[in-house]
C-alpha cells in the first residue's frame, strides 16, 4: 500500500513538472500595468519586452536631462539627438517611440 502511494505521488510530481515545462509563458506586463496587447510570448518576447522597457527608460532619462538644461520639455524624441541621445533607440519588436508629455510610449509595448 505504501509503495502504491509513493508511486502515485511520484506520478503526480512528474505530471506537474511536465505540464510546467516547454509551454510558452506570456510576456510580463509592461510598466504602468499594461502589456500593450502584443501577444508576444516566450523567452524571446520577454527579452524584447525587457529591452523595450530599458530603451524607454533611456529616453525618459534624456527627456529629464533636456528639461533640466533647456527649461522645457521636448516635443519630439528627435529633439534629443545628438545632444542627449546618440540616436533614437529602436524597439526590438519593431515598434516606434513617441512622447506624450514626459511619458515615452512604444507603439508595440505601450508605456
Amino acid at each position: 500500500m505504501r509503495k502504491a502511494a509513493i508511486l502515485i505521488m511520484l506520478a503526480l510530481l512528474v505530471a506537474l513538472f511536465v505540464s510546467g515545462c516547454g509551454g510558452e509563458a506570456s510576456a510580463p506586463e509592461g510598466e504602468g500595468g499594461t502589456s500593450g496587447g502584443t501577444g508576444i510570448t516566450g523567452p524571446v518576447g520577454q527579452a524584447e519586452t525587457a529591452a523595450c522597457a530599458a530603451n524607454r527608460r533611456v529616453i525618459t532619462s534624456a527627456v529629464q536631462q533636456y528639461k533640466s538644461m533647456e527649461g522645457k520639455a521636448p516635443t519630439s524624441i528627435q529633439q534629443l539627438v545628438p545632444e542627449y541621445l546618440d540616436s533614437v533607440p529602436t524597439c526590438p519588436s519593431g515598434g516606434t517611440y513617441t512622447l506624450s508629455g514626459d511619458r515615452v510610449i512604444c507603439s508595440v509595448h505601450g508605456s
